[in-house]
């Protein structure tokens, strides 16, 4: 069983976002200097070809990102959601918030988290505006996996 630290959870919330608009970004900046350079010299076509073939991947690429743009933004929230969760549980069991963990990226039905007091099953109500934790006691601890950035 995997658990993930608050400092990998607030890390990976970011990570992959900022890579595509690096990625963007750089082909927006090679798109403008093969132009650039293809309307100073007209004659030279291999520049508007590679134009060309920069603007397509662009627009591949921007057309993944609108399609992705959903899924990123609902994981992007279901992982600020276990940030504050780990932030609360934290608060309430009075230690750090680098020492509690838990076992999945996003809120589901059998969440656990992992603390230096014990192993405590996290339970929300209905609407998942409030929890309760319940101390548990794991049969296999040894297997635990702490995913620590």
């Amino acid at each position: 069983m995997t658990f993930y630290t608050y400092n990998y959870l607030h890390a990976t919330q970011h990570t992959w976002q900022y890579a595509r608009v690096i990625v963007i970004s750089i082909l927006v900046v090679i798109f403008i200097l093969f132009m650039l350079h293809y309307l100073r010299n007209k004659m030279d076509i291999k520049y508007k070809d590679l134009s060309v073939i920069i603007a397509t991947l662009l627009l591949l690429i921007l057309g993944m990102q609108y399609d992705d743009y959903s899924n990123i933004k609902s994981s992007s929230q279901q992982t600020g959601q276990m940030t504050t969760l780990v932030k609360e549980v934290a608060k309430r069991l009075d230690v750090q918030t680098d020492e509690v963990s838990v076992n999945a990226t996003s809120q589901n039905q059998n969440l656990l988290v992992k603390t230096p007091k014990g192993y405590y099953r996290v339970d929300f109500n209905t609407d998942g505006s409030q929890f309760v934790l319940e101390k548990v006691d794991l049969h296999q601890a040894n297997n635990i996996q702490v995913e620590d950035k």
